[in-house]
């Protein structure tokens, strides 16, 4: 769940951007299909694994906070996700976004080979704010997208989803931007089932198994009460699967 998992000394998978398009189920910002009503506050940990040729091997450690904060005067959500790797490379993600309607405020990302990524929202004013590597100067981009967008490249993944009314068959796509520049894009998902797995500390829960289509697909298991995301897996580059599972 953080920004990008790829890197050449680590494990390498990416959320990637999902290819461009239009749609009747097109969400917009703000129109209630996504709300924070439901959101709750909530710390939890992920067992990173790489699977292949049915060897599972554990790759580290990712951890999710969920906390209100004040911040310039607003009152947001603040959700701060970090990952260390079993090689010892880490990344981190913040993101602060409106605790009623998740329209984002701010997002940073530095990834584990070095880049970093601070962008700013406005409805469909997006400011970002992007070093390639260190040593690099940092590129300011200034975009006035065709509507309001959602961080989902940024780090807010499964948090979209969850805020949503999940059923069987229920499916959407989410206005978001690509996750280092500010191309607008959308991410399409759709709820394929229901099924009971068990959830580290949480024992055995019932989850909604949604799969979050595009180039690049993941699969969540979402869980009504928090935290939320139980279970992710997506496929790797190279072949096999990254999975997370929650332990605690």
């Amino acid at each position: 769940m953080l920004a990008r998992f790829a890197l050449a000394a680590a494990i390498m998978v990416g959320t990637g951007a999902q290819a461009e398009s239009t749609s009747d189920k097109l969400i917009a910002v703000g129109d209630g299909t996504i709300s924070g009503a439901k959101l709750k506050p909530y710390s939890n940990a992920w067992m990173f694994s790489f699977v292949k040729d049915g060897k599972k091997r554990d790759q580290g450690i990712w951890s999710d906070v969920l906390r209100f904060r004040e911040v310039d005067g607003k009152h947001l959500l603040e959700r701060v996700q970090g990952m260390t790797y079993s090689n010892g490379l880490s990344s981190v993600t913040i993101n602060r976004f409106d605790p009623a309607t998740l329209a984002p405020a701010y997002s940073e990302q530095r990834t584990p080979d070095g880049k970093v990524v601070k962008r700013s929202f406005a409805g469909s004013h997006v400011e970002l704010h992007f070093t390639k590597a260190p040593g690099e100067a940092e590129v300011v981009t200034q975009s006035d997208l065709p509507s309001a967008v959602y961080d989902f490249n940024g780090g807010m993944y499964g948090t979209l989803i969850a805020a949503q009314p999940l059923r069987i068959g229920y499916s959407g796509e989410i206005p978001a931007v690509g996750e280092f520049d500010n191309t607008f894009v959308t991410v399409p998902f759709q709820v394929v089932r229901r099924e009971a797995i068990h959830a580290g500390f949480k024992g055995k829960v019932e989850a909604w198994v949604v799969d979050v289509g595009g180039d690049n697909p993941m699969r969540f298991w979402i869980s009504d009460d928090a935290p939320y995301i139980l279970r992710l897996s997506l496929p790797m580059s190279g072949g096999g699967e990254g999975v997370f599972d929650i332990i605690s």
